[in-house]
């Protein structure tokens, strides 16, 4: 618990500016994660964050704007490790670096096709490669799957897989990352539970909220 805790710290600290999310150990009486938009089961034993970040950072073009979104995390044995993060982007936001909107009438291959090209352009790697991109359901939507891989400075394989889906309130994804090599395997039952048990609340039809006005003072 104690190496836990130090590598989640390690993070916050990283984050800078960016709002610091609380963390929870979950149980059995603590089984739920909520946002405003989706809530999700979680396993026993995986730490989380208790509420959603809802903004991000993103570099475009050399200038830092900040932007609405929703986003949790979870990990068992600290994000620098491996983590699953659960996000909801708005449709003017979805692919915010490629200046993409996502709209309802997007198909699941052409998401998951932006998406990989916003999360390469993100990280400043054409050496993502995509292992699978196949059809999936998630919360009862028709998405898509992705598996992705990449070496890490260290030169150790990263798995990725992503599961997602666009409508008229944004896009989401759940993604799962972690070493190739023993954790991936490790904690997929766990993801993929998740998965099946993620739904979409009522309140991801509502208006999405202002933006504060500090990020006047930072952007």
């Amino acid at each position: 618990m104690q190496r836990r805790l130090v590598l989640l710290a390690a993070v916050a600290l990283a984050g800078g500016c960016a709002q610091v999310p609380y963390w929870t150990l979950t149980d059995d009486a603590n089984r739920v994660a909520k946002s405003k938009s989706f809530e999700f089961n979680v396993a026993g034993g995986w730490m989380r964050t208790t509420e959603a970040r809802a903004y991000e950072q993103v570099n475009i073009d050399g200038k830092t704007q900040t932007m609405l979104y929703e986003s949790m995390q979870l990990t068992r044995d600290g994000v620098l490790l491996h983590a699953v993060t659960v996000t909801r982007r708005y449709p003017d936001n979805a692919f915010p670096t490629l200046k993409k909107k996502s709209s309802e009438t997007m198909l699941p291959p052409e998401a998951a096709d932006l998406y990989v090209s916003e999360l390469k352009k993100r990280s400043g790697t054409e050496k993502i490669v995509v292992l699978s991109n196949k059809p999936a359901r998630i919360g009862g939507r028709n998405g898509f799957q992705l598996v992705l891989q990449y070496k890490n400075d260290d030169g150790l394989r990263i798995n990725i897989m992503t599961h997602g889906f666009v409508d008229k309130t944004g896009l989401y994804t759940i993604s799962y990352r972690a070493p190739a090599l023993y954790f991936y395997e490790r904690d997929m039952n766990d993801y993929m539970n998740l998965v099946a048990s993620w739904r979409q609340t009522k309140a991801a039809f509502d208006p999405p909220p202002e933006m504060p006005g500090w990020v006047k003072l930072f952007t």
